[in-house]
């Protein structure tokens, strides 16, 4: 599956668990963020989110890790 998380109303924080890595968006900034596939019985991840901040939790229990770009298409580290 894949995402996009956009800091559509003003800055943003996204956070990736389990690994600690966090970005800043800043407005009208966005994040692609691709989860590995899974098999049908389990979820690869999941995102959370609270004013100011979204938090990306991949799950352990899926093979294979979660990916995201920058809105210049660079791969960042999740």
């Amino acid at each position: 599956m894949r995402i996009r998380i956009s800091a559509y109303e003003g800055p943003l924080t996204v956070r990736f668990e389990p690994s600690g890595m966090e970005y800043e968006l800043s407005s009208g900034d966005h994040l692609d963020v691709l989860f590995p596939p899974a098999p049908d019985d389990q979820v690869a991840g999941h995102v959370e989110y609270v004013p100011g901040a979204v938090t990306v939790f991949s799950s352990s229990d899926v093979p294979g890790f979660t990916r995201a770009w920058n809105a210049n298409g660079e791969e960042v580290t999740t």
